[in-house]
């Protein structure tokens, strides 16, 4: 039997009837007023009657797979941060920004070793900037806000890539809008290859599929809303109750009988996923954020939290044709007691994401490796000193760390060039945290709360720290610069969630 979604289009916001959610009516809310930057045809247009529905069948759109930009047959491309007009639903128009015209943005491919070379030209009204997520590059070169660049100005980007072949992002950082210009379209995805990971023999081409899960709400004209003026807990973190896969809702993707190597990004504003699939009983963790792990994990479902991502294998050889395998969300109301949005699924919600629709036999006899490659742990006893970073809330509702909004002219941590430390976290409020460091990789050396991740095993850039939890990690420190640690929920970074440190 097909399960349908029914899309409410009310005045106000979008909602969707999901499988495992409360049934929500139309909201009698103001109309959340367009970003200063997108010129949204909902200005142009006279006000609707309330409770228009219309039909929404899931899976539906076939997955959009974004186009690639291969560094070993391109000199130097450009992009152009810009108001654009693109299919989101089919037969609508939405008003998104992009980095090339379209959604999704393309994924850059670069081999380890290669030096990458790209124009950013702004055509946006406000300042903006790329961060290269999860990259270790120069400090001119990593995006820090300080580094925006006015509308109109183009901003050369020019550095060598030498570092583990993996699952990167990026996307854009200007301080006090990041989440917003996230939420409209400015993020892709950023592959590293490299040879040792060739002779592995991992599922390629059509069989190793780019996923950049975000969810999202929209108006009565299929227009995106990102905060709610009337809700001021939207601070705590944007939900939304659409799921878009590569900017497609709800998708479906045709597979034949065999092994897929899935990149998973969680590019949404807040939301953690606790990811599983059903029909599939298990599945191969094979990589995290920077990289492959020393070997494959089976595991039933795995937590990902905001800019995390995984690098999975799923075995559709004992499908038949017909077959169908859904990729959903399961509750996680560990993730947060804060108070959210009410009108979208709150983390304990069960949703659906996408789907795998097996239409042809193939003949797979690969073996995965047991062994996929060496990494070397970083011991405790190198590490010349421990800081400690407390992430919490402080009078007035602002989300900070160590006490301190952000300030991206003061130095908050000065660390030596070519040392190792230890960072104790320590989560103090009621809502899981994204903490995220850039030009530097870490390891994750334990957790003091109940929960383990099986993605602490890994090369890692951003780590989710639980609720009243410490998470201690070790990082040896090889690029000098200024550089930035925060929380990536996105409406905390641009409260005041981040800090800045100098390696010299």
């Amino acid at each position: 039997m097909n399960r349908r979604y029914f899309l409410h289009l009310s005045v106000i916001t979008a909602g969707y009837l999901l499988v495992g959610c409360e049934d929500r009516g139309a909201s009698d809310k103001k109309q959340s007023p367009k970003p200063p930057e997108i010129d949204s045809a909902l200005d142009k247009l006279s006000p609707q009657v309330e409770n228009i529905a219309e039909d929404f069948i899931p899976f539906s759109q076939k997955l959009k797979i974004p186009s690639e930009i291969n560094f070993s047959d391109t000199s130097k491309p450009v992009f152009t941060a810009q108001k654009s007009n693109v299919n989101i639903f089919e037969d609508v128009k939405t008003d998104v920004l992009t980095f090339q015209g379209g959604l999704p943005n393309p994924t850059i491919r670069i081999t380890r070793g290669d030096t990458f070379n790209l124009d950013l030209i702004n055509n946006l009204a406000d300042p903006t900037i790329i961060h290269w997520h999860g990259l270790i590059v120069p400090e001119e070169m990593d995006g820090h806000p300080l580094s925006v660049i006015s509308t109109n100005q183009t901003k050369h980007y020019h550095y060598l890539v030498n570092q583990n072949a993996g699952t990167y992002w990026y996307h854009s950082h200007p301080h006090g809008r990041t989440g917003e210009e996230i939420y409209y379209g400015l993020s892709g995805l950023y592959i590293v290859d490299d040879k040792q990971e060739e002779y592995l023999n991992l599922p390629k081409g059509e069989r190793e599929v780019p996923l950049i899960i975000q969810d999202r709400r929209f108006d009565n004209k299929l227009q995106l809303l990102y905060k709610d003026p009337d809700f001021l807990h939207d601070n705590n973190g944007v939900l939304g109750d659409v799921i878009l896969v590569n900017s497609t809702p709800f998708p479906f993707y045709e597979v034949k009988t065999a092994k897929y190597r899935l990149r998973i990004l969680n590019g949404s504003s807040a939301r953690t996923y606790k990811l599983a699939f059903d029909n599939i009983e298990n599945f191969l963790l094979i990589g995290t954020d920077a990289g492959l792990l020393e070997e494959p994990i089976s595991v039933e479902s795995i937590v990902l939290g905001v800019a995390e991502r995984i690098d999975i294998i799923v075995d559709f050889t004992a499908k038949q044709i017909g077959d169908k395998v859904t990729l959903k969300t399961l509750p996680f109301k560990e993730g947060s007691n804060m108070r959210m949005n009410p009108s979208y699924p709150s983390f304990d919600a069960l949703m659906d994401i996408m789907q795998f629709h097996i239409t042809e036999e193939f003949k797979d006899t690969s073996v995965l490796p047991e062994k996929l490659v060496n990494i070397p742990r970083i011991k405790e006893s190198d590490a010349i000193q421990t800081r400690k970073i407390t992430m919490e809330v402080i009078s007035g509702g602002i989300w900070t760390l160590d006490k301190k909004p952000y300030d991206m002219h003061r130095i908050d941590q000065r660390v030596k060039l070519d040392t190792t430390e230890i960072w104790e976290i320590k989560n103090t409020a009621h809502m899981a945290h994204p903490f995220h460091v850039h030009g530097v990789h870490f390891q994750v050396l334990d957790r003091d709360g109940k929960l383990s991740f099986p993605t602490d095993k890994g090369w890692k850039d951003t780590v989710l720290v639980m609720p009243n939890e410490t998470v201690r990690i070790i990082m040896h420190f090889t690029m000098p610069g200024l550089f930035l640690y925060h929380c990536h929920i996105l409406e905390h970074e641009d409260h005041s969630m981040m800090a800045n440190f100098l390696v010299e």
